[in-house]
């Protein structure tokens, strides 16, 4: 076949044409896709929530959304979060944002890029956020994006209230005093217990004994610790015109229980962990953060228990629990400060923290979240306990 010089020519045009078009496509991949456009190159957040939750989470939003392709996620273990960060941030190797659990803000405070309230009004926040939320909001900016709390609930073992006459769990600390420990205490003749109503008065062997007295201390009145222009003031022992002050008070009403002279003697520190005896069957209360009822149920099947709100006073007009509120924190070390800021606010619309607080267990802290009726059992307990729950500034979450 004779090709003709005309033909040759044109042939060489197209091969030229085609290796330009390539070039100019791959030039332009990389300097003008999605995710550069939206996030940068890489936003990595660290965290101690289960990465397949989270990944998986990730995962979904990058199938419609291609920018979360640049996203990544890193589980660190809780018992060393801390010493990871600081050396992260040390060796210039900071992740851009951190799933920070509110206990975290006052030992992170130095290192993490506060938001204005120029940024975010104050007035923009508790319109957007339950009131728990604002533990973020210190005097000098919002150390972080709320999207999640994990509330302080109170199990119940429904065999052991209906086999001791109770149709239900206490409502009130009043009522769990006079009537829950007698009805469901059971002692042999030397005082040993074999049947727990609540496991309170101890602290080795109360898996949340923090928690339940955070949420006491709260109660009686106490926010235990105020910030004003980054100085901390502890008010345990600041009188609120009862007898006495809310950490006396608090703590002779916990340890009540593990006096085996009181008649409301139900625990004592020879007992497993109080986790350990409610899946056994042998405690009736057990008091756990509302994320945990997915492991209880898998850890005993067998297991008839339901979930309720802490008890409140009787006479209380304003409730009070304990949550631990979560929000994506943005180190200053951060090489993508834009890209982490971006992702935090994606990741905190109410309808996408709705989903990753759902998938994790825990309840929104956005207010448009709550307008509609919840008609499942156990959420609705959970969102009732996160509208009333609060956080405090812990200084030392190790100590």
């Amino acid at each position: 076949m004779h090709i003709r010089p005309f033909e040759i020519a044109l042939i060489g045009v197209f091969a030229v044409t085609g290796l330009i078009g390539l070039i100019v496509l791959s030039q332009y991949k990389a300097d003008t896709s999605e995710t550069t456009r939206m996030f940068g190159e890489s936003v990595v957040i660290w965290g101690t929530l289960d990465e397949k939750v989270v990944d998986g989470f990730l995962f979904a939003l990058s199938e419609n959304e291609k920018s979360f392709e640049a996203v990544s996620y890193v589980q660190i273990d809780e018992r060393s979060f801390e010493t990871q960060i600081l050396n992260a941030i040390a060796e210039g190797q900071s992740p851009d944002l951190i799933l920070l659990p509110h206990s975290l803000i006052v030992s992170y405070r130095a290192k993490l890029q506060a938001i204005s309230y120029e940024t975010l009004p104050v007035r923009t926040f508790r319109d957007t956020y339950i009131d728990g939320a604002e533990i973020f909001m210190l005097s000098d900016g919002v150390y972080g994006v709320p999207f999640a709390v994990d509330p302080l609930m109170m199990y119940w073992n429904r065999d052991i209230f209906s086999s001791s006459g109770l149709p239900n769990p206490p409502k009130t600390w009043e009522t769990l005093v006079s009537e829950t420990t007698n009805a469901i205490v059971r002692k042999d003749d030397a005082g040993n217990i074999s049947q727990s109503a609540i496991a309170f008065g101890e602290y080795t062997n109360v898996a949340h004994a923090k928690e339940i007295l955070a949420m006491l201390f709260m109660q009686a009145g106490t926010s235990i610790v105020e910030e004003n222009n980054k100085y901390y003031t502890v008010t345990l022992n600041k009188s609120t015109g009862a007898a006495l002050t809310p950490g006396d008070a608090v703590l002779s009403f916990f340890t009540q229980f593990a006096i085996p002279q009181a008649a409301q003697y139900s625990w004592n520190r020879s007992k497993s962990l109080d986790r350990t005896e409610f899946l056994n069957g042998t405690l009736a209360l057990y008091f756990g953060l509302g994320s945990e009822r997915t492991a209880l149920e898998i850890d005993n099947p067998n297991l008839n228990f339901d979930i309720a709100t802490v008890p409140q006073g009787s006479n209380a007009t304003v409730l009070r629990n304990y949550g631990d509120f979560y929000a994506f924190a943005m180190p200053r070390a951060s090489k993508n400060l834009p890209g982490a800021y971006a992702v935090a606010n994606y990741l905190a619309r109410p309808e996408i923290a709705a989903v990753l607080a759902n998938n994790l267990g825990f309840a929104p802290v956005h207010r448009s979240a709550y307008q509609e009726t919840v008609n499942v059992v156990y959420k609705k307990a959970i969102f009732q306990s996160a509208l009333v729950s609060r956080g405090w500034l812990d200084p030392a979450p190790n100590a």
